[in-house]
């Protein structure tokens, strides 16, 4: 099993700490297009075509759970 498969599986469990780094490898190994403000916003927005967008708050260690949530429903879009 590799280090994303284990990823993809800690992320669909859902009851399991993600950091903001975990969220943002899985968010580019889905394809998602990352969108932050030039002015130096902790913020930075993912989106793709047809999806929901998933907005990550870098000043936070660890994921919210609606962001949780935001994550498992793009996996289960991508047919994980």
């Amino acid at each position: 099993m590799t280090k994303r498969d284990k990823l993809i599986k800690k992320v669909l469990k859902g009851n399991s700490i993600i950091t903001i780094e975990e969220a943002q490898k899985l968010l580019n190994f889905l394809g998602y297009d990352a969108e932050q403000p030039a002015s130096g916003s902790s913020h930075i927005t993912y989106r793709k075509k047809d999806c929901n967008s998933v907005t990550l708050i870098l000043t936070q260690k660890e994921l919210k759970y609606y962001l949780v949530k935001k994550l498992q429903e793009a996996l289960r879009k991508a047919g994980y």
